[in-house]
């Protein structure tokens, strides 16, 4: 025995390498760099070799951003297999590592790491996919956000692009450079199209590769198709480049005929730069290389980066605080508080037996001594009668509920949804779910309000076609939320709008077989309503244009009042549950409710009532009720005489050396030194006559129209003030407001408005020195020579003829 031992003791180590040698090999690596945000979809390449027995089993890892799901994928590994896998992760809010493994039943087989990093859900995040990075990445110079958190910008390969469109809501723009677009597979170049649609911003750049490698982006995607390289002279570029310098060249640029969308710049008739809208989203087109070597120099391309990539808004494809989702799948009559009429009346029927009546029926018979034994006995039966109304009220039906915003666009019936299913279990039970299509599930953002805790709040999900939630845990009476993420079909509308005189005209028809419930049109902070419009109906919109008023809901413009003027409230939970849903539109993490839709151009909102996800449950029948919000973004052509103001005006910040600068989309703060805004209106085609600009200071829109005080600019600008401020060059007016510089485009240099006082418009003589006709942009800097902050809002409008 003690030689067999030891042989057995010997032979060990060799039996289990050997055992070791048999197993598969894994590695995974996160796609994006690994770069991440909360809300967002990551995804993680594994790659697997087995020369060892055949393994069928799954992919797992733990992740969400309460880490209350646990993710996996079917895997089957034949002997000499070598496969790679993809596995779609909603990364949790703590942690840089994920542990992925493949197990065999609840065994592990092997287990690897992947590294990522998550970045905070207001940072801007822009990938450069190009031949050499290098020279775009050092000169973007884009501005840190309201969080000082610098925009994150990351050098990536096509083949590090994700296949799914969900997997891209962390990007926020995309720069694309002298590389192959035939190195995208058709589910990239889908996913891509897809993005851009949800709010993406796509810049496609000229170099040196000529316009063949642009030959596989659709003509859907791009302004303008690349034919030919001409030169082009540098004044050509003033508009997009604002100054230029002394030693400006001729560059040479892409060119060719417009597709669609705006023109940025022209060279003999042929576009060299152009931008379209594509859904909600932007395509960029810049013929000439913006890295070139006097633009870099001259710190030009710096602010036409900044006016190119804006900061990041609360949109897109994902939600980064999903609370108001949550709130509207969990409006269900059967979560509802019992109605006070029926508790009042159990209440009085239970007084009035257990004493009156109680007492005068023993009374007649005599037997008031039994009153020990009636009253329990009532007691008994009123606790039960209670219960029995509870679930009276509730029901007895499983009951699965929708609640879905749709990303789409006019003219298109692609989409991608961002859907929330609510599961109501009348009674405690664990329940099998299938969900045909291959969504993306996992636990709500924000956390499930009725999850519970511990291991059966974890939600284990199997991907695939179908989409499997395995064993959720539905307590008594409550409900369960589940998100989901997919590519959907959306129902054809076709939209004829146009800005016309100060009134947004047109026609709004439903081309679908689906009848779209209480449609609206919503443009900044006008709405048209279109109420119902059934397959095949056309509405037709004609509504001033108005000014978006600050602290105004725009759920109670769409959807209605919540309260009624006698000051009751609708029994409806549809109600409460759209109103949540379109203010999850309108809600910035950093400044709550802006009171308007982050997109350019006419929005069309309208209700369905299909469910947009067949969800099957094991053993059940389950009623199904559902709320789908279609968002679609529309274009509008601009005609006549215009003025752009309020929501149809953006601004972006290009440069600032001011200490503590803040920007929110109501206010703007900093202190010493200067800041310069880009304020561009709407797109239109076609170039833009100025008439009138009038700039108004800490102006409150109180809707009647009063003409704007004429300004005409200093001479000069007066010299800066030294840092501290001497006593001869002490501000005059000490009012909290910075001194105001507007760039003149035809002479390239700044001039100075005389000191603004708070309060009035004041319109600037000679307008059209300072806007770009093809783009509309003004260039407006901010001076505060003062020790102390300034804070401010401002009221820009720019007026003219569009021809």
């Amino acid at each position: 025995m003690a030689l067999f031992g030891v042989l057995l003791g010997m032979l060990g180590p060799l039996a289990t390498g050997a055992a070791a040698a048999d197993l598969p090999t894994i590695e995974a690596h996160a796609l994006l760099s690994g770069n991440a945000r909360i809300g967002s979809w990551m995804a993680i390449q594994v790659h697997l070799v087995n020369d060892g027995p055949a393994v069928t089993g799954e992919l797992r890892l733990a992740g969400g951003t309460q880490g209350q799901t646990r993710f996996g994928t079917a895997v089957d590994l034949p002997t000499q297999s070598d496969k790679r896998y993809l596995l779609y992760v909603q990364p949790p809010a703590f942690g840089s590592e994920l542990e992925v493994i493949l197990a065999d039943g609840d065994g592990k087989v092997v287990s690897t790491k992947v590294k990522f990093a998550i970045h905070d859900a207001t940072q801007l995040m822009v990938a450069v996919v190009a031949e050499h990075p290098d020279g775009i990445v050092a000169n973007l110079g884009l501005l840190p956000n309201q969080n000082q958190l610098a925009p994150l910008v990351m050098s990536l390969t096509p083949e590090e692009l994700p296949e799914r469109v969900e997997a891209w809501s962390a990007l926020d723009r995309v720069i694309w450079q002298d590389v192959d677009a035939d190195r995208l597979s058709p589910a990239q170049l889908e996913a891509l199209r897809g993005w851009v649609a949800g709010g993406g911003r796509l810049v496609i750049a000229g170099g040196t590769a000529g316009p063949k490698v642009l030959g596989a982006f659709p003509d859907t995607l791009l302004p303008y198709r690349p034919v030919t390289t001409m030169d082009v002279p540098a004044s050509s570029l003033s508009g997009l480049l604002g100054g230029l310098p002394k030693d400006a060249t001729t560059l040479p640029a892409l060119s060719g005929e417009l597709i669609d969308g705006r023109t940025l710049a022209t060279v003999g008739g042929r576009v060299v730069a152009a931008e379209r809208a594509y859904g909600s989203g932007q395509v960029t087109l810049l013929g000439f290389d913006p890295a070139a070597g006097w633009i870099v120099d001259s710190k030009s391309a710096q602010g036409l980066w900044r006016r190119l990539l804006p900061a990041r808004t609360s949109t897109g494809l994902s939600f980064a605080d999903d609370s108001m989702l949550v709130s509207a799948v969990s409006q269900l009559p059967s979560l509802a508080l019992p109605p006070v009429g029926g508790l009042i009346a159990l209440l009085a029927a239970y007084i009035l037996l257990i004493g009156p009546v109680n007492y005068l029926i023993l009374r007649r018979l005599d037997r008031r001594e039994w009153a020990w034994l009636t009253m329990p006995v009532l007691v008994v039966v009123f606790t039960v009668g209670a219960y029995g109304f509870g679930i009276a009220l509730r029901g007895n039906d499983v009951i699965v509920n929708e609640v879905a915003i749709v990303r789409g666009a006019v003219g298109a019936t692609d989409g991608t949804g961002e859907i929330y299913l609510g599961v109501f279990s009348p009674s405690r039970g664990q329940y099998q779910l299938r969900v045909p299509g291959g969504a993306l599930l996992s636990s709500p953002i924000n956390g499930d309000v009725f999850g519970g805790t511990g291991a059966a709040s974890q939600l284990d999900v199997l991907q695939g076609d179908p989409a499997r939630v395995r064993n959720l845990d539905v307590g008594f009476g409550s409900l369960r939320t589940i998100r989901a993420e997919t590519a959907v079909t959306v129902p054809l509308v076709d939209a004829d709008l146009r800005l016309e005189d100060g009134r947004l005209r047109g026609t709004v028809k439903n081309a679908s077989t689906e009848t779209l419930r209480d449609a609206v049109v919503v443009l900044g902070g006008t709405v048209a309503p279109l109420k119902d419009l059934a397959p095949g109906a056309v509405a037709t919109v004609d509504v001033s244009i108005q000014n978006t008023q600050f602290g105004q809901s725009l759920s109670d413009k769409v959807v209605g009042q919540i309260f009624f003027p006698n000051g009751t409230t609708t029994d409806s939970s549809d109600l409460y549950a759209r109103h949540s849903m379109v203010d999850q539109l309108t809600y910035d993490p950093m400044f709550g409710s802006t009171g308007m839709l982050d997109n350019e151009g006419p929005v069309v909102l309208a209700w369905g009532s299909d469910d947009l996800l067949r969800v099957e449950i094991e053993r059940q029948q389950p009623r199904r009720l559902g709320n789908v919000l279609y968002y679609l973004p529309a274009r509008m052509a601009v005609r006549g005489a215009t003025t752009f103001r309020s929501s149809l005006i953006r601004s972006s910040v290009v440069a600032t050396d001011a200490a503590f600068f803040n920007k929110d989309p109501f206010t703007i703060n900093f202190g010493r030194g200067t800041a310069t805004v880009a304020y561009r209106p709407t797109s239109f085609e076609g170039t833009l006559d100025v008439t009138e600009v009038a700039i108004g200071l800490n102006f409150g829109d109180t809707g009647i129209v009063v003409p704007a005080t004429p300004v005409d600019p200093l001479p000069s600008i007066p010299p800066r003030c030294p840092n501290p401020p001497t006593a001869d060059c002490a501000p005059a007016v000490l009012d909290g407001l910075p001194e105001v510089e507007v760039f003149d485009v035809t002479g390239q240099d700044w001039m100075r408005l005389p000191h603004l006082s708070p309060g009035p418009r004041y319109a600037i003589s000679d307008p059209a020195r300072y806007v770009d006709p093809s783009s509309g942009t003004l260039l407006v800097r901010y001076v505060n020579d003062r020790q102390d902050n300034v804070g401010f809002s401002v009221d820009i409008s720019i007026t003219g003829t569009v021809r």
